[in-house]
């Protein structure tokens, strides 16, 4: 197996093929969201940074999806960036793939979402010329041009957790596919509410592409599944992955709508903002909040029984195999063409789907049963 450089979550390619040989580093550039201010930093992974590490759920989700690799070369060495989810344990995974292929890994980034920082962002990396990217993107088409310039210059891209525009990337490695999201998220929300009732939505923005897909199967699934079709959809608000804006969309939820059974919402920020709300404001037992949410962040309401399911899945595991089926793209062992099958390392064996889209599809449900014996 060949070792790589990686900056991560953008960069150029020099155009020539790695020696099996090789060896390499990896570094990943990380724009952390729902903590304020502006931030760029760069840090090496050691030991201390520990996948097990969520003391702060805000700045966990805000890293929720934005850049998360790029690879470069360097004579011998090579980097990557990399924008994360919950990112400790998400580049604990990719940092553990790595060292397992014989690359380096580095975390940088900056604190908060915005598309045009992160679009700048990716443009700077081109002029350091890496061998791929994998990133987050925080809108579907506006990070597509830089990517585009970045495939013209052979670079391979990969996104991950939301997706660009397909003709922007070589492949898509999703948490779940959006359907399967938005299945597990009903379920948490019949549930909490096994009778139905009127439910809102609530995504980071209208232009989110993995909130958007999920609002868009899980409406579908409401109108069309029998399952479902005890829930009537009154309201979709965003709320910019935020905390402090997602309380008060939750709150101005509850108001506006009386008779509001279950507030969902995929952002694993407005998720448990959504169950403090519940809770601050005397709902709790008549409204319930739910979607996806790291185990820290709502073990308590679950515990207390305020809140009864949440859901996420491992992303220790979705950090692996994205960077894991990186660098197989970047060694040659790996053609994303659909039903094309490959070993993942620890994490198992996946099959490329219409797309380039790997899917991990292994939902975590977080009840009272569950929420204490979460594997990160």
């Amino acid at each position: 197996m060949h070792r790589h450089d990686w900056l991560l979550p953008l960069g150029a390619h020099s155009g020539h093929s790695w020696p099996a040989s090789r060896p390499g580093h990896i570094r990943l550039s990380a724009a952390l969201r729902g903590t304020g201010g502006e931030r760029q930093e760069r840090a090496s992974l050691g030991d201390d940074f520990g996948a097990e590490d969520f003391s702060d759920p805000v700045r966990v989700e805000s890293n929720r999806a934005r850049s998360f690799g790029r690879a470069a070369r360097d004579g011998s060495r090579s980097t990557a960036r990399a924008r994360l989810q919950p990112p400790e344990a998400r580049a604990r995974g990719g940092k553990d793939a790595a060292d397992e292929l014989g690359d380096t890994f580095v975390y940088a980034g900056a604190d908060h979402a915005d598309v045009s920082l992160q679009v700048e962002t990716l443009q700077n990396f081109l002029t350091q010329k890496p061998d791929a990217i994998t990133l987050a993107a925080i809108d579907l088409n506006a990070v597509a041009p830089v990517l585009k310039e970045a495939r013209k210059d052979g670079i391979v891209v990969t996104t991950f957790d939301a997706d660009a525009a397909q003709d922007a990337r070589d492949m898509f490695v999703n948490q779940m596919s959006y359907k399967q999201a938005a299945k597990t998220m009903l379920d948490c929300a019949l549930m909490d509410s096994p009778d139905g009732g009127e439910v809102a939505f609530v995504a980071a923005s209208p232009t989110a592409p993995n909130h958007t897909a999920h609002i868009k199967y899980m409406k579908e699934y409401i109108a069309n599944d029998p399952k479902y079709q005890v829930f009537k959809v009154v309201d979709t608000q965003y709320a910019n992955d935020d905390d402090a804006k997602s309380y008060d969309v939750a709150v101005n939820l509850m108001q506006a709508h009386p008779n509001l059974k279950v507030i969902i919402s995929s952002s694993a920020v407005s998720a448990p903002s959504g169950a403090r709300a519940v809770e601050a404001s005397g709902h709790a037992g008549k409204v319930y909040s739910t979607g996806f949410a790291l185990p820290d962040a709502i073990k308590t309401y679950i515990n207390d029984g305020s809140e009864k399911c949440f859901a996420l899945w491992n992303p220790y595991e979705l950090g692996y195999l994205a960077v894991y089926a990186t660098h197989l793209k970047l060694a040659g062992k790996l053609d994303p063409k659909p039903g094309t099958t490959f070993k993942a390392g620890k994490v198992g064996e996946y099959t490329v789907g219409d797309g380039g889209e790997i899917v991990y599809g292994k939902p975590l449900m977080w009840t009272k049963e569950t929420v204490d014996k979460s594997p990160f």
